[in-house]
């Protein structure tokens, strides 16, 4: 029998599909204002102002519809530069929610025996005691922008809540508080004390 040999065969052939023309638009509600100056969108509503940097993505992004609608264009785009348009408009989609209703993450602390005593300083920095019987003290650094506050254990024990705009820094800090207690050298089937996401909500309740 034969072998195929040269460059017909489809290992030698790579034939990469790319789109003329792709589009992701994104239309902005009546009290946010979009700008984009050089792929850089800035976001402002009731909440305040946020600001992210695109120009590392080589895309056109521009204001249509009177200002009303974010368009993003790429031309002989891979199906890498499609999703990353959509991701784009993802990101400015979040921005808006953030400066209309802001984010708000609830985390409650589970232990079995050894209760976790967790304080906040008036610097933002989250201090954990007592995990696992531990005399270790952990600290967390809460990221700019967001509020940290201890829930009244009156209505709810053993809860923090973490509120801002930036929906990044807002998950970004509860994955650090989530981190800095994680059970090392234990069966995590058995040993499930941590500090955890319980809730994910909007800090202004849309009417």
């Amino acid at each position: 029998m034969g072998t195929v040999t040269g460059s017909n065969s489809a290992a030698d052939v790579l034939v990469v599909m790319r789109k003329i023309h792709v589009v992701e638009t994104l239309d902005v509600p009546e009290d946010v204002k979009v700008t984009v100056k050089r792929r850089l969108v800035t976001v402002t509503g009731k909440r305040g102002t946020l600001a992210r940097s695109f120009r590392h993505d080589r895309y056109d992004m521009f204001m249509d519809k009177n200002g009303r609608r974010l368009r993003v264009e790429a031309w002989f785009a891979k199906q890498a530069d499609c999703a990353t348009c959509k991701t784009i408009t993802t990101h400015v989609s979040n921005m808006i929610k953030g400066v209309s209703v802001g984010f708000k993450y609830k985390m409650r602390f589970a232990y079995a025996h050894f209760p976790i005593n967790v304080t906040i300083t008036d610097d933002k920095v989250v201090e954990i005691r007592n995990f696992l019987g531990e005399k270790f003290v952990r600290r967390v650094t809460v990221r700019p922008g967001v509020g940290i506050e201890r829930t009244d254990p009156t209505k709810v024990k053993d809860e923090i809540v973490l509120t801002g705009n930036n929906l990044e820094e807002v998950s970004r800090s509860a994955a650090d508080i989530h981190q800095s207690i994680l059970v090392r050298a234990k069966d995590i089937r058995k040993f499930l004390d941590g500090i955890y996401v319980s809730a994910k909500e909007a800090v202004d309740v849309e009417a």
